[in-house]
């Protein structure tokens, strides 16, 4: 089978010629006698449309190489066997060990979407999967003849730069259009960033504009999503003119999608099971947060959710920031961020699995309506605890994963917006409350809490006797009533 024009070639009047079915039962009797290949019977799929990264049974494939034929430039089969002992030789360029070209892991990658979507039923291509599709095309187009730099990887490379550099638009458009003036006249970069972003529309990592009352009173979501005026203080949605431009806009990212990306991966899936499978779990040191009571009361009183490791425990992280520089005009820009704690210690606190879920605009913070701008969040965590189907990669087979919110991460001004209760004054401590013997002083009138110690050491301890050491002609005989330390 050294010659395999027959792949292309073997068709006639719309048919298969019998030399064509003949090789191709060879070349799918020859991939099923390979063990490393099967999995439950199923071997990838070399056809037009699922180019190796779907797997099915072998009636199915046959049905699809018959109606859509080989991926193209398939002659030596990578995928089901064969190693490419000789690469083609390019002129002027050496591939690096960490550079891009065959090194670039971009099948990878597409491996690993294509496994968090598992193929539809239906023969036709829809949503996801054309836009898989197209991104896996140009995931095998090279650029141009002369280098091994894909389609894909050298676009994702230009958006990164975009990204990291915070260019405009324009700015991409015009140093594309220079790459084009330098590159022949047949290469295959896309002209725009507008076409870019299409290329890259596979991934699916999509976002969501909300328009936002401008002083934070409501969002013009669901119900309210028509509106044009604010029900609460009667503000314009829009700003003066003809366009409607709205005055303050919410950028939500879905978290959904990212917590699925986790299970599509074999490696990462199993990750997110460690934390009940693996040593750690065992440990009866404090490893992990599943070794602290939180985790373990949660368990105790949601039983059912517990009973499946997959299921992902969050924890909510946000905080003020300035973007500008420290002499410009104040701002105030609010990032929500999601962290899935079912991942190793060593792996949950990596950045590329702390999750961006919200960017709150300014100028000024959200102060006690940051509730009002979490109700995008608060929607997608009900679902996401109703649970959503999702594919896991490490056994192959799909389940319904749930995610539960166990812990924040802010500073104490913070948790005064997010929790609702004031951060001011003697009552300013969430534990202590009404307990916790604050008092103001007699000139400036501002809160304070010294000499509230004394009450966690012994009953017994010379300290709490000392009438002049601390507050003047107070002693402290009084026991810790909160039981916090």
């Amino acid at each position: 089978m050294a010659d395999r024009g027959w792949m292309y070639s073997g068709w006639k009047r719309g048919r298969p010629t019998n030399e064509w079915v003949e090789k191709t039962n060879e070349f799918l009797d020859r991939a099923y006698s390979i063990p490393e290949l099967v999995e439950s019977d199923t071997i990838k799929c070399p056809c037009a449309m699922c180019r190796n990264y779907f797997r099915h049974k072998r009636p199915k494939i046959e049905l699809h190489l018959c109606h859509n034929g080989y991926k193209e430039n398939y002659q030596t089969w990578t995928s089901h066997g064969e190693r490419r002992e000789n690469h083609e030789h390019v002129i002027g360029l050496e591939v690096q060990p960490e550079g891009f070209g065959e090194t670039d892991r971009m099948d990878d990658m597409l491996v690993d979407l294509a496994g968090g979507h598992p193929p539809l039923d239906e023969e036709t291509p829809t949503g996801f999967a054309e836009a898989f599709y197209r991104m896996a095309v140009s995931a095998d187009e090279r650029v141009h003849d002369q280098t091994l730099h894909s389609r894909l990887s050298t676009v994702a490379r230009l958006l990164a730069i975009k990204s990291q550099y915070n260019l405009s638009v324009a700015c991409y458009d015009n140093y594309v259009g220079l790459v084009h003036e330098l590159l022949p006249p047949n290469s295959k970069i896309p002209q725009d960033f507008y076409r870019s972003k299409k290329l890259l529309e596979g991934l699916g990592m999509q976002y969501h504009k909300i328009d936002v009352c401008e002083k934070n009173c409501m969002l013009y979501y669901k119900d309210n999503k028509n509106k044009d005026t604010c029900d609460i203080c009667g503000t314009s949605r829009y700003k003066d003119g003809s366009n409607k431009v709205p005055r303050k806009v919410l950028r939500y990212l879905p978290i959904t999608d990212r917590l699925q990306r986790l299970y599509a991966h074999e490696g990462t899936a199993k990750l997110m099971r460690s934390h009940k499978e693996d040593h750690v779990a065992r440990s009866t040191k404090m490893l992990h947060p599943c070794h602290g009571k939180a985790w373990k009361q949660f368990d105790d009183d949601f039983p059912d959710f517990a009973e499946d490791a997959r299921n992902v425990r969050l924890g909510f992280a946000t905080d003020g920031f300035t973007p500008y520089k420290l002499n410009a005009a104040s701002y105030s820009c609010w990032p929500v961020f999601w962290v899935p704690y079912n991942l190793p210690p060593g792996v949950c606190m990596k950045p590329e699995y702390i999750f961006l879920a919200m960017v709150i605009p300014g100028p000024e913070h959200p102060g006690n309506k940051l509730s009002v701008l979490l109700q995008p969040m608060i929607d997608e965590l009900l679902n996401l605890w109703a649970g959503v189907k999702t594919y896991d990669a490490s056994v192959k087979r799909h389940f319904t994963m749930r995610a539960s919110y166990l812990w924040s991460i802010h500073d104490f001004p913070a948790y005064g917006m997010f929790a609702g209760w004031s951060t001011h004054g003697i009552f300013a401590c969430p534990q202590c409350m009404c307990e916790g013997n604050a008092y103001r002083l007699k000139k400036g009138l501002k809160a304070t809490w010294f000499d509230c110690h004394r009450r966690f050491l012994p009953i017994d301890h010379p300290f709490r006797n000392k009438a002049n050491a601390f507050r003047k002609g107070k002693t402290n005989m009084e026991n810790n009533t909160t039981g916090n330390i």
